[in-house]
């Protein structure tokens, strides 16, 4: 405008020459000022969708450098003491005839055991004590329950590490990776669990399954400290009287 003075309040150019415009109130120019408006943006190309059944065209992959390889992503670390264990599949059997065996020959060795005259050999030890016989000192291990009994427990003890030596072999032939041990069984001269609970934790984590053995070794072990508690009560019974007997005597 040429003269602002007499001009309507309004919009007009800056008086600065600057681009934009401001606002004249009819007196002065005010701080109330605007930009020109932005150009247009430009159009963005719109990607045509592939029809169905169609997979869109992916960038062709620039070819390495001879004796070059593409970078790999970097495999994270496992916690230390941590190692990658593969699974077996799920069809696969996970008992062996051998785990059942080491399970069922502890109440098999039980059976001799009370299968001895415990009542005879109260009295022949009793009648030990009050003679200086060599016979009647051995006549106490005459009875052929007790020898079997005494030595089914170390012969029961070997079979056990021989047969964990065969289910661990059996289990690695069938695919089970690093499993439970075999020399774990030396154990078996105290108890055979050691090997059962072991063998039946790893079996768990590689196939998801194979529990049974544990569970069933618990409860024979349980039906055998019941029985030789039993057997305990009744046994303490019968040397009391024997003993009682054999006061009156003397």
């Amino acid at each position: 405008m040429s003269d602002p003075r007499t001009a309507p309040a309004g919009w007009y150019p800056e008086p600065s020459g600057a681009e934009g415009q401001r606002w004249w109130d009819g007196t002065q120019w005010t701080e109330y000022a605007t930009p020109l408006a932005a150009p247009p943006a430009a159009p963005q190309p719109v990607q045509q969708q592939p029809a169905y059944g169609q997979y869109a065209p992916q960038p062709a992959q620039q070819p390495l450098p001879y004796g070059q390889y593409a970078p790999q992503p970097a495999q994270q670390p496992l916690p230390y003491g941590q190692a990658t264990v593969s699974t077996v599949d799920a069809a696969t059997p996970t008992s062996t005839v051998w785990i059942w065996l080491i399970v069922a020959l502890p109440a098999l060795g039980f059976v001799p055991f009370l299968l001895v005259d415990w009542q005879r050999i109260l009295e022949l030890s009793v009648d030990a004590q009050y003679s200086s016989s060599p016979a009647a000192q051995l006549a106490v291990y005459s009875d052929p329950w007790y020898i079997v009994s005494s030595l089914s427990g170390w012969a029961i003890a070997a079979l056990i590490v021989l047969f964990a030596y065969f289910d661990r072999r059996e289990l690695v032939e069938r695919g089970f990776e690093r499993p439970f041990h075999w020399a774990w069984a030396f154990f078996a001269l105290f108890t055979s669990l050691v090997y059962v609970i072991g063998r039946s934790v790893v079996v768990k984590r590689r196939s998801g399954r194979g529990m049974a053995p544990m569970w069933v070794a618990i409860a024979v072990t349980v039906v055998i400290m019941v029985a030789g508690i039993a057997w305990f009560a009744i046994f303490m019974i019968m040397a009391f009287e024997a003993a009682y007997e054999q006061a009156s005597l003397y």
